[in-house]
């Protein structure tokens, strides 16, 4: 099985942070982070540099890091290209998928047990199936954005 690529996301792309975590990618971001915060860190912990900015791209490039500079603006545009250059994937694996807000591992349950007090009624009601963050303990289920989620990352697949 070949290594998962593993990303720092500089400051301008946190959306595409939040993204490539959904899709299971163990991606570092902070809108705090400063370019040579993401240097070391890609340098020290072995990541994917992923910018908008060319001084940081150039930077990187003369360190011998890898880096992919992004030139897209919408977020199907921004994974596709991630895809052509890196061959990620565009498709969620629901027992591989990390926390957006905290880059923490998913972990799925379909007791509600586990999420009583922690969502509304209603959502109980609707919903069997719930991934938690163990970490900043959000909870998340596929409700009405994951229509969504799915035809961005059809775009992304199909080019349009």
């Amino acid at each position: 099985m070949p290594i998962e690529p593993r990303f720092i996301v500089d400051t301008m792309l946190g959306d595409l942070a939040r993204w490539l975590r959904i899709l299971g990618y163990d991606t570092l971001y902070s809108n705090k982070y400063e370019d040579w915060k993401i240097l070391k860190t890609s340098e020290s912990d072995k990541r994917i540099i992923v910018t908008r900015d060319r001084g940081l791209f150039i930077k990187a490039r003369k360190k011998s890091l890898d880096v992919v500079l992004i030139e897209g603006e919408e977020i199907y545009e921004m994974l596709r290209e991630l895809k052509t250059l890196l061959g990620i994937r565009l498709e969620i694996d629901p027992d591989d998928t990390r926390c957006p807000i905290c880059n923490t591992p998913l972990r799925r349950t379909t007791s509600l047990n586990d999420v009583i007090g922690r969502v509304s009624d209603n959502i109980l009601k609707k919903y069997k199936e719930f991934w938690i963050c163990d970490k900043c303990g959000k909870v998340y289920w596929r409700g009405r954005h994951w229509r969504s989620i799915e035809k961005i990352l059809e775009k992304a697949k199909v080019g349009r």
